[in-house]
């Protein structure tokens, strides 16, 4: 199956989603409805589209583990280090900028956070440089899974994910024909469930039915639907998974699937129902260029927020009108520019680093 670009696309709108809906957290401006504009629900979708990627690449590349988790460090790392280092330099100036903010919905909070990772400083700086934040219990670390880096507790998350991945769609792949395959994730199932109340929101048992909806579709778009005679009858099959995965997950997951399903269903219905036109929209060049700068995008734009507040608070902006309009220009232009750089001198060599090093053993043989 061809590179899916709507997914890129799609990656790209969650990235803008979750930065407006941390701006709009942050401003003096008080709206009827979430204040953070329900930005979690784009981290749900980047959990399934991360089920999708790693199914994809597991399935089609067949690598050794060990190259497939160097490849995986390469990936996420070197850029996530480098805002890391931003954001821990930045965690004194945070505790100022939270403590005068005139307003904004979450101040209060991210002044809590603030002071929990500077009282907690050498656990988060220790547990964040490895990104196993999000499996350190509360009680140990308070708030450790927000610390510096609020929005890293989703790389947290990817990370706990690829280091199990192989074996999981390894064993999902076997369970339809190994009763012993089955038993073992519906085990593992239990377990997670049972487990992750007593561990931090970013731990991976909250999230394995959203990272098991981008693995089931991509074996129903690589397996299931090569067997399907007509493209109608493949979008009632994903209809059908992800209605089942609504009924299992609950009123808070419709949202988050039902945008995974019109992505998907736009890919697959050519013409259909006006569906082609937003699998155009998500191929739009400049939705396609944020959808490559997205990691950078999601990692930098809270540090590009915490400056701009400064600055402005600096120049003496109160004026709510004012302080939200400037504060929105600042992060989206700051953002823009400093993850034009981090992706194309950090995450594009590392990547092609990466590649290299799969190839390697090929050339070899």
């Amino acid at each position: 199956m061809r590179h899916i670009k709507e997914y890129d696309g799609l990656r790209g709108l969650m990235a803008l989603w979750v930065l407006i809906g941390h701006w709009a957290a942050t401003i003096y401006l008080q709206f009827p409805w979430p204040a953070n504009l329900g930005n979690a629900y784009a981290v749900d979708v980047f959990v399934i589209l991360s089920g999708f990627a790693i199914a994809t690449l597991v399935e089609r590349k067949r690598e050794t583990y060990g190259i497939y988790i160097i490849r995986r460090v390469l990936r996420i790392f070197p850029v996530y280090w480098f805002y890391l280092a931003i954001s821990i330099a930045l965690a004194w100036v945070s505790v100022d900028v939270w403590t005068n903010a005139a307003g904004g919905e979450a101040a209060a909070n991210r002044l809590q956070i603030s002071i929990a990772a500077l009282d907690n400083f050498w656990p988060n700086v220790i547990s964040h440089i490895v990104a196993l934040h999000g499996v350190v219990p509360r009680n140990m670390v308070p708030n450790g899974e927000y610390a510096f880096l609020g929005q890293a507790w989703s790389i947290s998350l990817e990370w706990q994910f690829y280091l199990i991945a192989p074996l999981v769609i390894g064993l999902g792949a076997r369970a339809a024909g190994s009763f012993k395959a089955c038993l073992i994730l519906i085990i593992g199932l239990f377990v997670l469930s049972y487990v992750s109340p007593r561990f931090p929101y970013s731990f991976i048992g909250r999230y394995s039915a959203f990272f098991a909806i981008g693995i089931a579709t991509y074996f129903l778009l690589n397996v299931g639907i090569p067997y399907l005679a007509h493209r109608k009858i493949a979008i009632a099959a994903i209809a059908l998974l992800i209605v089942t995965a609504l009924v299992l997950l609950e009123l808070p997951a419709v949202l988050p699937i039902s945008i995974w399903i019109i992505a998907t269903a736009s890919i697959l219905a050519s013409g259909q129902f006006g569906l082609s036109a937003i699998a155009g929209f998500l191929r739009w060049k400049p939705i396609q260029t944020l959808g490559l700068m997205s990691y950078s995008v999601y990692l930098s734009h809270m540090a590009v927020i915490v400056l701009g507040m400064l600055a402005l608070e600096k120049a003496g902006i109160t004026s709510p009108y004012l302080h939200a309009a400037l504060l929105l220009i600042i992060t989206l232009a700051g953002t823009l520019i400093i993850s034009i750089a981090s992706y194309n001198f950090i995450e594009v060599p590392f990547q092609r680093l990466g590649r290299n090093l799969a190839t390697r053993p090929q050339a070899a043989e």
